[in-house]
């Protein structure tokens, strides 16, 4: 486990990692944020200062593959948790790096606003104008299908942006997980990259039309069954979106407890 006072959310790691060279055009996508930032001097920069929220930053797992490469870490702030992942894939000279998070409590927020403003314009912390933020209402006799690729263990753990605590048990995290499917109406699967007991998978959903990019770091119990689900999610505009429809689904099976 490496922990480190000061860091860059692991973005120097994965670009040596990726090979990266003067030549590559490097581009960083804000786990707050629509569209991205380009040049490596603005990427590195943004970086830092974002990590610099933290009090601490633990790196947990760690994946590479010739064109990409990802850490998971735990990041500290104001006495709680937060899990992120950092994802760089090179497609031929450009370098693109993404930065998830695994929950988005109100002042983790406002503290990335505020260290991260001066790297964007204001428009990319929002949907596009004319973006419904209606909650649609549940279709009377829906059913639901948590289309998962492989089998739940007994003591299954889902972590989502979409509750503040673990959603723990096979039936809760299906019928969570078949909700969630409802909400961005499929997954379009992207890499996967395994080490060890893990699996890291990198999939897209569509909430009222724009993507929701998901980091599953999932966790093995043997070769069929899976014993944890940890999602990180980005960008924020959307995932509010998302976080807002399952969060009106869910609260007839899911306490108060749950949510912020």
């Amino acid at each position: 486990m490496n922990k480190q006072r000061k860091a860059d959310l692991f973005v120097d790691e994965i670009l040596r990692a990726l090979k990266v060279s003067a030549h590559d055009k490097i581009s960083i996508r804000h786990p707050m944020a629509m569209g991205e930032i380009s040049g490596a001097a603005d990427v590195q920069e943004l970086a830092i200062t974002t990590s610099g929220i933290f009090s601490e930053l633990v790196a947990k797992y760690r994946w590479d593959e010739s064109n990409i490469s990802a850490r998971e870490w735990h990041g500290h702030f104001h006495g709680r948790q937060i899990r992120g992942v950092t994802v760089g894939r090179r497609v031929g000279t450009s370098l693109q790096l993404d930065i998830f998070l695994g929950s988005f409590p109100l002042e983790l927020r406002q503290s990335l606003h505020e260290v991260s403003k001066g790297f964007m314009d204001e428009a990319m912390w929002q949907l596009p104008a004319g973006v419904s933020d209606t909650i649609p209402l549940v279709p009377v006799g829906e059913v639901l299908d948590a289309r998962l690729p492989f089998s739940l263990a007994s003591d299954i753990i889902l972590t989502s942006p979409v509750a503040c605590k673990p959603i723990a048990g096979i039936s809760e995290v299906e019928r969570v997980c078949g909700h969630s499917i409802m909400v961005y109406g499929g997954r379009a699967s992207g890499p996967r990259l395994t080490e060890g007991n893990t699996t890291l998978s990198l999939w897209n959903g569509e909430v009222a039309g724009h993507p929701l990019e998901v980091a599953n770091v999932i966790h093995w119990a043997d070769d069929q069954h899976v014993k944890v689900m940890a999602m990180a999610m980005r960008p924020w505009p959307v995932v509010a979106l998302f976080q807002a429809r399952m969060q009106a689904r869910t609260r007839s099976f899911l306490d108060e407890s749950y949510f912020e």
